[in-house]
């Protein structure tokens, strides 16, 4: 009788157990951005397989670029008026906001009771994530956007330019204890989560706003200079880089602005010189390569049942490929350019594009199943949007000069552009946008 009880005993301590570690995975798996940190876009729960409504929004003071991580009921955006905010994922209401000196349009990610996030101020901040009391900043110096002359084939030729298209930061990653992120100075840093001291930096060839992913001991980034580095997690030593298409006239298909993603062996990612690449994990070496006839690839790939998904930019493509081969399986034309991510939940995929529409998509088949589109997008009153929802020619009529392009930006954001990657949590779909609001649909 004895060993029976103590048999029993044993078997609900192990299934107490695996029910914790099952929900402390579903806890990480919507920390951080692209729901984990291989950045796979998958998230453990069910989304709105029809538009019902808005269940709220909320009103932040500037563009939202970032994109939400949710922890224990709470939703955590930054936004471009400098703060951090955490809203109740329930009712939409502000629980505590944190100031910053800069545009906070990196994605948080939350571990440990602390939430990590980048600012343009230079700092990556660690605060309670109950409180949003400041536990520690580590500085690392001046943030800065890619630079070069006559970037885009504009005008003046021979001047420096900064990117009007580079609009993200690198977002944080958290795995045993040590926090990972890259800088404009083209720095890559490893800091100890408790005490914001640095383990170790690594100097790259250019401005890294690509988001680090984890896999096989390393951490992975890309960089402006077109080169995806793998890191020794522990020493920062390289272990490999792999090199992408070179611009050195127009500096336009040229760069890592896309974060990469990891499955079975294999890092996905996409670059501006217009193609997504797989590369082998262990020696860097390329699988294949997916062509996109020029446009850019600035989303971080989806990967899910041997399933690679990305949305482009000037083709306004979602499209989805083998992930051992490369083969297309479909390709679905939106409204305007995609640089939201795809994110995977049950048998929906969603993505928002610059029209100001969120898409449902099967993710099987990638026919859309309903959209939602922003008030500020319907409002039209700029004259964006044509009859279809489509961005104007017009609206880059006459776009030659660095300016202009600058003005051009300003336009496009006004229909509440959807550069925010959604997350996906007991059946909403949350997101921001460049109307200012973060919305939560289901």
């Amino acid at each position: 009788m004895k060993n029976r009880f103590s048999v029993l005993f044993s078997l609900i301590v192990f299934l107490g157990c695996l029910i914790a570690l099952q929900a402390s995975a579903q806890q990480q798996t919507e920390a951080t951005f692209r729901g984990n940190n291989q950045h796979t876009g998958v998230y453990n729960t069910s989304g709105p397989e029809k538009f019902n409504q808005v269940k709220w929004k909320f009103k932040t003071g500037g563009r939202i670029f970032s994109s939400p991580s949710i922890v224990n009921g709470v939703v955590y955006v930054g936004s471009n008026d400098s703060c951090l905010y955490a809203v109740d994922a329930a009712s939409g209401v502000l629980k505590w906001k944190f100031k910053t000196t800069g545009v906070v349009s990196s994605s948080p990610a939350i571990d440990d009771g602390k939430v990590y996030f980048v600012s343009f101020d230079g700092n990556l901040y660690a605060l309670n994530a109950k409180t949003g009391s400041k536990i520690w900043s580590f500085n690392c110096g001046s943030e800065k956007l890619f630079t070069a002359p006559g970037i885009h084939g504009l005008q003046p030729k021979k001047q420096m330019m900064a990117d009007p298209w580079d609009m993200y930061l690198s977002s944080p990653i958290v795995e045993k204890g040590t926090v990972f992120f890259g800088n404009g100075a083209g720095s890559f840093y490893a800091i100890d989560a408790k005490t914001g001291q640095k383990k170790w930096d690594f100097k790259a060839s250019s401005v890294i706003h690509s988001s680090p992913i984890t896999c096989e001991g390393m951490v992975v980034f890309g960089d402006w200079g077109g080169r995806l580095h793998a890191l020794d997690q522990i020493t920062g030593k390289e272990k490999w880089f792999f090199q992408a298409g070179i611009d050195t006239v127009n500096y336009n298909q040229v760069g890592f602005q896309a974060s990469p993603a990891y499955s079975n062996g294999v890092i996905y990612t996409g670059c501006r010189d217009a193609n997504v690449y797989a590369i082998d994990a262990k020696t860097g070496a390329m699988k294949w390569k997916y062509f996109n006839n020029y446009s850019w690839v600035i989303c971080s790939p989806a990967v899910s049942d041997d399933m690679v998904y990305f949305g482009t930019s000037d083709t306004h493509r979602l499209i989805a490929l083998k992930a051992a081969t490369g083969e297309v399986i479909y390709n679905t034309n939106l409204q305007a350019f995609v640089f939201s991510s795809p994110s995977l939940a049950g048998k929906q995929l969603y993505i928002g594009d610059f029209s100001g529409s969120l898409f449902a998509i099967n993710k099987k088949t990638g026919t859309v199943e309903w959209k939602y589109t922003a008030e500020s997008a319907k409002a039209n009153k700029l004259n964006v949007l044509n009859d279809k929802g489509e961005i104007n020619d017009a609206v880059f009529k006459d776009c030659n000069n660095y300016n202009a392009m600058v003005n051009v930006m300003g336009v496009l954001y006004s229909v509440g552009s959807i550069l925010s990657s959604p997350a996906i949590d007991k059946g909403v779909v949350y997101f921001g946008s460049t109307d200012g609001y973060l919305y939560a649909i289901q």
